[in-house]
């Protein structure tokens, strides 16, 4: 049911990147300690959870993610504000509450472990796990499913990928 997702292009994110700062985002997260990275992934494990995969889902909400630079508090809520699960991501508590590029960090780092989970919730489709600042302000969309089966996953670095191809094409097309 909830298998073979291909991914396609979703609006981008809330700002604007450019090259280098992709590079910067992907590096941090090729750089993100296992720990973070098993964090993180287990937030989303426990938010699968509390939603098994049922044949008729009757239950209809997005998933609300909160995240705080400045305590690491990574926690999860319905649309109800209905709190789902918790957890603390100790590498963001070091940064020190650096917000200058936290967003955008925590953004790629969400998005990559959900495009890599693909997970399928018991939940009535469309649903989205949505980004959200610590008073529910919106932040980024990260992942959605929609009522074909289609899943939505927009990243930064395809974001850039797709202006180098546009460059290169208009290059190619002067010649």
């Amino acid at each position: 049911m909830c298998h073979g997702h291909q991914p396609v292009k979703a609006p981008p994110p809330t700002k604007p990147l450019n090259n280098q700062t992709t590079k910067q985002l992907i590096n941090q997260l090729t750089t993100m300690t296992d720990k973070t990275k098993h964090q993180v992934s287990r937030f989303f494990d426990k938010v699968a959870d509390k939603f098994p995969a049922v044949e008729a889902p009757t239950l209809f909400t997005d998933i609300h993610v909160h995240a705080s630079p400045d305590t690491g508090d990574l926690m999860a809520y319905d649309d109800d504000g209905k709190e789902i699960t918790r957890c603390v991501v100790e590498e963001w508590i070091e940064r020190g509450g650096d917000v200058s590029t936290f967003w955008q960090e925590a953004e790629v780092v969400m998005r990559t472990i959900l495009a890599a989970k693909k997970p399928c919730l018991g939940l009535t489709k469309p649903y989205s796990f949505i980004l959200e600042d610590e008073g529910g302000n919106h932040v980024a969309e990260l992942y959605v499913v929609d009522d074909s089966e289609t899943v939505i996953i927009s990243t930064p670095f395809m974001d850039g990928m797709e202006k180098d191809l546009d460059d290169f094409f208009d290059e190619l097309m002067k010649e």
